[in-house]
C-alpha cells in the first residue's frame, strides 16, 4: 500500500500546481483508491471560510455517481448548535486530529449523529482529518476556541470496514491533499468576493489583469438609478445599527431587483444605487435591456411594499425611494491615486440619469424615464413634458410609468 499512497501522493501535489478545479480532483482520488484496493464509498471536505455571506464550505463525493458537489453555506444557515460536538467542529478547530469509528459498532455509532446516518446508509468504517491552516478567523466570536481549517473524511462498505494501513495511507494525504484545497476554494473565494465587492463587471475585469490606474471602458447600456428618501432624517432618528439595517432592506429590494433582472449593480453610492443592464449586439438587444431594466424598477417598488409592511408591524420606520431610468453610455474606469484606486462610472448619461431622479420628489412620482429610453419600451409612458436638468443645454423630455 506504501507505493499506492506514495503515487497519489505526488499526482495530489501536482494538482496543487495544475488545478483549481477540486471536483474533478477529488472524483479522481476516490477513483484511485478503489483502484488501488482501498473501497472508498463517500468522501467529505469541509472547511470554513472568510466570505461576507458564505461561512463555510462542504464538497461531497459519493462512489456510486462519482459525482461531487460543493455547497456554499450562508452564514445566516448554519446550525452552529448543531455543528458543535460534530467530527467538523472538532476536526477544524483542531481538538482532535484524527476521528475512527466502526460504524458496525452501536457504542461507536452513537458517538455522533453523522454515524447513525452513515451506518443506516450500509457504511462500515468511517476515518476523518482535520487540518488547521490559514489566518485567525473572528466571525465565530460565539466560540473561544480558534476555528480556522478543513476537515477530511473517508468512509467504506466494505464489510470488515477500513484497516489500520488504509487510516495510516490515508492520513498521509492529508497535507498534499490540503495543500489543493487553499489553490480551489481561494480561487472560488476569489472570485465570489469580486462579484460582492466591486460586483460582476469590475470583478471580472481585475481577476483578469485589467486593473491598472486608468483602464476603462465606455459600455452601451440601460441605466437605473435609485436614491433613498429622507436618508439624512432617518439616520438622525435612529441607532447607527437601525439605520444600517433599514439601508440594507433598501438595497435588498432595489439592487436585488436589478440583479435578478440580469442587470449589474455598478455602485452604492451613499443611499443610492447606480445599476446597467448592458447591450451587447446579438446577445443582448438594447430592446430587451430597456425592458429588463423596466421591470427592475417596478420590481424593486413592490419589494419595498412588502418590506414596509413588515417593517410597519414592527414598528420600524419606512423607507421611500424614487428612480430613474435613460439610456446612453456609461464611462467605466479605475481612477485614483497611485496608491488608492477605485472602478467609477461617470459621463453625461451617469449625470442625467442621477438628476432625473430628484426630479421624482419635485414632480410627485416615483419613476421617471428619459425619452430615450422610452422609445425603446413597447408599453406607453404619461409624457411628463420637458424639464430642465442641471448641466443639460437643453430641457429634457421625460415620461413615467405606472408601478
Amino acid at each position: 500500500m506504501a507505493d499506492l499512497f506514495d503515487g497519489i501522493s505526488d499526482w495530489l501535489l501536482e494538482q496543487a500546481l495544475q488545478t483549481s478545479d477540486l471536483r474533478g480532483v477529488i472524483c479522481e482520488l476516490g477513483q484511485r483508491l478503489i483502484d488501488g484496493g482501498v473501497p472508498v464509498n463517500r468522501i467529505n471536505i469541509g472547511r470554513s471560510v472568510l466570505h461576507p455571506v458564505f461561512g463555510l464550505m462542504n464538497l461531497r463525493w459519493e462512489a456510486e455517481s462519482n459525482q461531487a458537489i460543493v455547497e456554499e453555506i450562508p452564514r445566516s444557515e448554519i446550525d452552529w448548535d448543531g455543528l458543535v460536538g460534530q467530527p467538523f467542529f472538532e476536526l477544524t478547530r483542531g481538538a482532535e486530529d484524527r476521528i475512527v469509528a466502526d460504524l458496525r459498532d452501536p457504542e461507536q455509532v452513537a458517538r455522533y449523529a453523522l454515524f447513525g446516518e452513515l451506518a443506516a446508509r450500509g457504511m462500515t468504517g468511517y476515518v476523518a482529518f482535520g487540518r488547521v491552516f490559514g489566518r485567525r478567523t473572528t466571525f465565530l466570536e460565539r466560540f473561544a476556541e480558534d476555528f480556522r481549517g478543513a476537515s477530511v473524511s473517508f468512509t467504506t462498505k466494505r464489510f470488515s470496514g477500513f484497516t489500520e494501513a488504509d487510516h495510516e495511507g490515508l492520513e498521509r494525504l492529508m497535507t498534499p491533499l490540503c495543500l489543493c484545497l487553499p489553490v480551489a476554494t481561494e480561487h472560488f473565494l476569489s472570485d465570489e468576493l469580486m462579484q460582492a465587492y466591486p460586483g460582476r463587471i469590475t470583478g471580472g475585469q481585475v481577476l483578469t489583469g485589467q486593473s491598472a490606474r486608468g483602464d476603462g471602458q465606455v459600455i452601451d447600456c440601460a441605466l437605473l438609478y435609485s436614491d433613498m428618501r429622507d436618508s439624512v432624517g432617518l439616520s438622525q432618528r435612529m441607532e447607527a445599527p437601525d439605520y444600517l439595517a433599514t439601508l440594507n432592506a433598501y438595497y435588498d429590494c432595489t439592487a436585488q431587483a436589478v440583479l435578478d433582472h440580469g442587470g449589474e449593480v455598478l455602485k452604492f453610492i451613499g443611499d443610492g444605487i447606480l445599476a446597467i443592464f448592458p447591450i451587447e449586439d446579438g446577445k443582448r438587444p438594447a430592446r430587451n435591456m430597456c425592458t429588463a431594466a423596466l421591470s427592475a424598477a417596478r420590481d424593486g417598488f413592490v419589494r419595498a411594499e412588502t418590506a414596509n409592511a413588515a417593517r410597519r408591524e414592527a414598528g420600524a420606520p419606512l423607507f421611500a425611494f424614487g428612480t430613474a431610468l435613460h439610456l446612453g453610455q456609461v464611462i467605466y474606469g479605475n481612477v485614483g491615486t497611485a496608491k488608492r484606486l477605485d472602478f467609477t462610472a461617470t459621463g453625461s448619461a451617469v449625470n442625467l440619469v442621477s438628476r432625473c431622479e430628484a426630479l421624482t420628489r419635485t414632480l410627485n412620482v416615483p419613476l421617471i424615464a428619459t425619452a430615450d429610453f422610452a422609445a425603446l419600451i413597447d408599453e406607453p409612458g404619461r409624457d411628463l413634458g420637458r424639464h430642465d436638468v442641471r448641466g443639460l443645454d437643453a430641457p429634457a423630455a421625460l415620461v413615467s410609468y405606472p408601478l
